[in-house]
């Protein structure tokens, strides 16, 4: 073979070894950019179907212990939405992808470390940490009773949700219920 044909040769195998590997890759980025339109449009669903509900404002206040102490202890996040919103399936429906993702994503972020909600961000983490605060307490006459001292389960959550940041967050909930097991995990629902 003259150098040409080797120099040919050598290109051909490179270009087919870049297809072989660039192949996979290109699929692979289809798919993911396939997830991410499909959860963007459920994302988008479930938005437009919380926009038209105040989710905060449509909390039924009258009696949420009463109905949390008739919830077994660990409740689905369908109990939870039905002791929150009973007879408004609206906002059940609407409520209770916060209460079973609890996303908690924020809004912006300052310079100095602090994170700005936009008012859809709060009332989503406040909503989600009102869920998780009221699965936790469920069927738990005691800890029910630790929430009143502070204005009650719904403006106990608002509190540890509305905390600065998550050490602030912590020490409120501790305060609230004391270090008990399962704390973390309310923490973790009311934004960090």
């Amino acid at each position: 073979m003259n150098r040409k044909s080797i120099r040919l040769a050598t290109l051909t195998a490179l270009a087919a070894a870049s297809v072989a590997v660039a192949a996979p890759m290109a699929s692979a980025a289809e798919r993911h950019h396939a997830v991410e339109a499909r959860n963007t449009q459920q994302t988008e669903q479930v938005q437009q179907a919380q926009d038209q509900i105040d989710l905060l404002a449509a909390i039924d206040e009258d009696g949420f212990e009463e109905r949390l102490l008739a919830l077994p202890s660990n409740p689905s996040p369908q109990q939870v939405a039905e002791a929150m919103y009973p007879g408004n399936e609206a906002a059940q429906e609407a409520a209770l992808p916060l209460l079973v993702n609890t996303p908690q994503a924020p809004a912006a972020s300052h310079l100095d470390g602090g994170v700005q909600y936009g008012w859809w961000d709060t009332t989503k983490r406040v909503t989600a940490c009102i869920g998780a605060v009221g699965a936790f307490v469920a069927g738990n006459g005691l800890l029910v009773t630790k929430a009143a001292k502070f204005g009650g389960v719904i403006k106990g959550a608002k509190l540890i949700a509305q905390a600065g940041n998550s050490t602030e967050r912590w020490k409120l909930a501790v305060a609230i219920f004391g270090d008990i097991s399962g704390i973390s995990g309310v923490v973790k629902a009311c934004g960090g």
